[in-house]
């Protein structure tokens, strides 16, 4: 795995905006999901930004987080389009700042797209829950560890290290903005790379909604292999 981007954890972290704290409390969830339905139902909200699985990720859990004096909804879909929106020109000042004073304006466009081809390609990873481990109990608390794996583009070197070393190769505007732009192609035209890891569930008692209060830890990872 490379070094993450200085400011790359706090790329990741912006998604949290459109993401709300589970309930502590809880009561029967509107349907009865099995875990691996449930991890998939995450994977595809926080990975994926998908709609759909927003939609019914928010009905499953929505009993459990009024109970838990919450707001009914765990995730925002129009926050995660808004915030995928807004990564393309945010990140990419963030590239377009490694470059000199004098050349930014010029690389913005190519920092840009380099920035729009990362975020498409992280939302676009191919993710799939395997199988769920024999649920355990401790102190009353259910647990299955789910198995999953995304295929994941797998790039020369990852766009952070990638644009540091062009930032710092002197190169000229049209030599930078030509490097940034054979970056952003990478993303578009690369081999897959998988991705595999465990997700867990719980949940206090057989009628309440398996859940995880730190899904995003675990999917923030993702970035790692971008």
């Amino acid at each position: 795995m490379h070094k993450q981007f200085p400011a790359a954890r706090l790329l990741a972290a912006t998604f949290a905006a459109a993401l709300m704290q589970p309930a502590i409390a809880a009561e029967a969830p509107a349907v009865e999901l099995a875990p691996v339905e449930v991890a998939n139902l995450y994977i595809k909200t926080i990975i994926n930004h998908d709609e759909a699985s927003v939609a019914k990720l928010n009905a499953y859990l929505r009993p459990t987080r009024l109970a838990g004096q919450q707001s009914a909804e765990y995730a925002s879909y129009s926050g995660l389009k808004e915030t995928d929106a807004k990564f393309p020109k945010e990140t990419g000042k963030l590239i377009a700042d490694l470059f000199p004073a004098t050349m930014r304006a010029a690389v913005t466009p190519a920092a840009e797209l380099l920035a729009a081809n990362v975020i498409a390609a992280k939302n676009g990873a191919a993710c799939q829950a395997i199988k769920a481990d024999p649920v355990t109990v401790e102190n009353g608390m259910q647990t299955a560890a789910v198995s999953f794996e995304c295929q994941v583009v797998k790039v020369p070197v990852a766009w952070a290290a990638a644009a540091q070393q062009l930032a710092k190769s002197s190169c000229k505007v049209e030599q930078c903005t030509a490097g940034l732009q054979k970056i952003a192609a990478t993303y578009t035209s690369t081999p897959k790379q998988t991705w595999r890891a465990v997700f867990a569930v719980s949940r206090e008692k057989n009628s309440e909604a398996w859940r995880n209060d730190f899904a995003r830890e675990t999917f923030d990872e993702i970035w790692e292999y971008l």
